[in-house]
């Protein structure tokens, strides 16, 4: 694990601010080394994480120190045939020159370059590098780590309602949301520049769509063979071990909060160490009846698509309304952004894969050539939508439920009242898991809820980290059994209303 926390305050104590949070992350993330930081006047620069890759985490030249997460494959394009040991200083000089150059990495990297009081942060093409930002009444805190933010910035940490609506529809947190209140996630291909001497701040971004479209049909692709043996050049590493699962589903799902931090839930899987290499599956979500639908006038190919997403991604029963149409607003405006980049056929559902599921849905792990601008462009100059076909029908192993976990009456105390989801739907879901009658779907949503009800755990342990006066009040007890409904009293016209029908 890496962590990168970078800071702009304004206020005389910066100095004593900065280390009374840098001690907090690092008691937090009491395993990890820290591999160099550095504070000024009102703005620092902070990594902690393995040194065991040819890039270095942690680079100083002079008043430059460039602190980077993962590694750079591609960089040559940029700097010229420089070894990757002193690579990361020209690399800093070149992107802050000339920004747009720093989509020309390979996704997932992430660049912090603190020169002084001025702090410029980079994030890659694909956003998969993860850079998240928190706002404070006299500056701002950025990290790779939601919680390492919060802790920095010695913010209480609380889950955001916005973001786990979108969490309990979908399954991940849309947009710029995050599970945490106040912490919001930097889009890719984001540069942003705090500068302490002119006390101002500014953040450019280009839009996805100019990065992944263009008239070109043979633009040609570059070749990764080198810089990916430069900086592997034991190949690959081999697969780390992973923690098994704890026989109790609370206790597993407070530990992958832990790691994941609210992010990428699976209850039954053992917590990985490392992540694969993200790929793009274009076409995933094309409806059966695509050349059908292609064919329609724009606005009804919008409305059909929409409909179709939201099928796709939102369960019949279990979310909220509300949540419901988070997902659904969220989705139009996604699809809204890719025609205004020039996308109207189904490939709008392939921009809504790429802006959406892919980073948000998947941890930062390996180098992923794939979502590099250049091979994006050509899979969407070459592609041309084909409509799916339908699979047969087979019969689905039987799904393991949440009522047979050991700690099932703990489960259940903790799903009476869920954020985002409907109460009677998860009664009724939790008794057909109870009886043994539930469907995989159903289960997926009890998961999904449950993810949600243990993230109060994991927000009490963060700020258990917080000195005491900032911490915020223990929440209620909750209820010991669900209450049962009431029956509301009818008024005399509807009794009279119900009397004459009843004859």
């Amino acid at each position: 694990m890496e962590i990168l926390v970078g800071y702009a305050f304004h206020r005389p104590d910066s100095a004593a601010r900065a280390a009374e949070g840098a001690a907090r992350v690092a008691a937090y993330y009491a395993d990890i080394p820290k591999r160099g930081g550095h504070d000024g006047s009102t703005h620092g620069l902070h990594v902690w994480g393995s040194d065991d890759t040819p890039w270095p985490a942690w680079q100083e030249t002079g008043s430059v120190r460039v602190a980077s997460l993962h590694t750079p494959v591609g960089y040559e394009r940029v700097v010229g045939d420089i070894a990757p040991t002193d690579a990361p200083g020209p690399l800093a000089e070149a992107v802050r020159r000339t920004p747009e150059a720093f989509v020309d990495l390979v996704p997932p990297f992430t660049m912090a370059v603190l020169d002084n009081d001025r702090l410029e942060l980079f994030t890659d093409s694909a956003g998969l590098g993860r850079l998240f930002q928190v706002r404070l009444p006299d500056g701002w805190v950025w990290s790779n780590r939601p919680v390492a933010a919060l802790l920095f910035a010695g913010t209480p940490a609380a889950a955001s309602p916005r973001g786990w609506a979108f969490a309990a529809a979908c399954g991940w947190f849309m947009a710029d949301s995050t599970p945490y209140e106040g912490v919001l996630a930097v889009p890719g291909a984001t540069h942003i520049v705090a500068d302490g001497k002119l006390c101002r701040q500014t953040t450019s971004r280009i839009e996805p769509s100019t990065l992944w479209l263009t008239d070109t049909l043979d633009e040609p692709l570059p070749d990764l063979t080198e810089s990916t043996r430069r900086l592997c050049p034991d190949g690959p590493r081999p697969p780390l071990p992973l923690v098994a699962p704890q026989p109790n589903l609370i206790d597993h799902a407070l530990a992958w909060h832990r790691y994941a931090e609210g992010q990428t839930p699976d209850l039954y899987a053992p917590i990985p160490t490392e992540s694969a290499e993200i790929t793009v599956a274009y076409g995933h979500y094309y409806p059966a009846d695509l050349q059908t639908v292609d064919a329609l006038p724009l606005h009804a190919k919008l409305q059909v698509f929409g409909r179709h997403l939201e099928t796709a991604l939102v369960p019949a029963t279990g979310p909220s309304e509300a949540a419901r149409s988070a997902v659904a607003i969220q989705i139009e405006h996604v699809l809204r952004e890719a025609v205004r980049g020039g996308i109207e056929d189904a490939k709008m559902l392939d921009y809504f894969y790429l802006v959406e599921r892919i980073r948000r849905a998947s941890p930062a792990g390996a180098a992923s050539p794939q979502l590099l601008p250049a091979f994006v462009r050509t899979a969407f100059a070459h592609a041309v939508p084909v409509e799916q076909t339908t699979r047969p029908l087979r019969r689905l192993p039987r799904p393991r439920r949440v009522a047979d976990a050991p700690d099932r009456d703990q489960i259940e105390s903790m799903l009476l009242a869920v954020e985002g989801f409907d109460e009677r739907a998860l009664s009724t879901l939790w008794a057909a898991s109870v009886a043994g009658a539930s469907s995989a779907a159903a289960e997926a949503t009890l998961r999904q809820a449950l993810w949600r009800a243990t993230f109060d755990l994991h927000l009490t342990e963060v700020n258990d980290h917080l000195p005491e006066v900032i911490r915020p009040l223990a929440p209620a007890p909750r209820p010991a059994s669900r209450p049962e409904p009431t029956t509301r009293p009818r008024n005399r016209l509807a009794r009279a209303f119900a009397r004459r029908h009843a004859q």
